[in-house]
């Protein structure tokens, strides 16, 4: 998968606990409609989580893409290929998943 339009890193935090829950990386074409998109394919509740929209660049997009853990897991998951979406993933001094 690669990036070709305009990047966007997509923070999604929890309004209540004001605590991180996830963030991905989406080819968008602005800011509003990469937040819309997060929302209706990864079902993310605009009630209970705050989402917050970061443009990036190409070069760095794509190498967050292409980069692996030092054991060669990718850090990413593909979420919808065709749509270009990624979960970011984070080593496991900081990862939130376990």
């Amino acid at each position: 998968m690669e990036f070709s339009n305009k990047p966007f890193f997509i923070t999604v935090n929890n309004k209540f606990t004001k605590q991180f829950f996830k963030e991905y990386l989406i080819d968008g074409t602005d800011k509003d409609s990469a937040i819309q998109t997060i929302i209706d394919i990864c079902q993310v509740d605009p009630l209970s989580y705050n989402i917050t929209a970061d443009e990036a660049s190409l070069a760095q997009a794509n190498s967050w893409i292409e980069d692996k853990f030092p054991n060669g897991d990718s850090k990413h998951l593909v979420v919808d290929s065709d749509k270009k979406i990624a979960e970011l993933l984070y080593n496991p001094m900081g990862n939130p998943y376990g």
